[in-house]
């Protein structure tokens, strides 16, 4: 499966799960796209620091277009309207994000705020879960959290009621990147 039919593929499944996908390719003002979908959202933002981020220039981005961006702090992401965090891969498979989540903050901010914005470069999607289990095997050492991540919270615990949004974000918006 080439790159594209890898690329297709995840969408499909991802927005199958409930999820929203965003493709925003090499050249265009990344930043500029995510905030404009952000802005129905809320203001308060939760963005976990990531080379990523750094790239395109998104927090000066989010600070210009004067949404409360909270990166630390004993409350982080507490009170956020959107958390904002780079997943490490993304399986097409399935529709899933995966990434290291041991970091405290990544899972809080991909967690608690109502809406979840997960960048994913878009070179990152593989096949299937295999290749994503593999990917963490050859980098030498095991996360000491691993998250898979697909569509939005989701529970049907209680009379069997599907619930959305329930045990995490009850927004999904997956920015695909390159």
């Amino acid at each position: 499966m080439g790159s594209s039919d890898l690329l297709t593929t995840f969408c499909r499944q991802a927005e199958a799960m409930g999820a929203q996908t965003l493709c925003v390719a090499e050249g265009e003002k990344a930043a500029d796209r995510i905030i404009a979908s952000m802005r129905p959202l809320g203001s308060r933002v939760a963005l976990v620091a990531s080379p990523l981020v750094e790239e395109i220039g998104l927090e000066e981005a989010l600070a210009g277009a004067e949404f409360e961006v909270e990166k630390e702090g004993r409350d982080f992401a507490r009170h956020a309207d959107i958390g904002i965090v780079e997943f490490d891969l993304g399986i097409a498979e399935t529709g899933t994000l995966v990434h290291d989540a041991t970091d405290l903050k990544k899972r809080l901010a991909s967690m608690l705020p109502l809406h979840c914005v997960a960048l994913l470069r878009s070179g990152k999607v593989v096949p299937d879960m295999a290749e994503a289990l593999s990917f963490y095997l050859k980098s030498g050492q095991w996360p000491g959290y691993l998250a898979m991540v697909t569509g939005p919270s989701r529970t049907a615990d209680i009379e069997r009621s599907l619930t959305i949004g329930v045990h995490g974000p009850e927004g999904l918006l997956i920015v695909l990147l390159g």
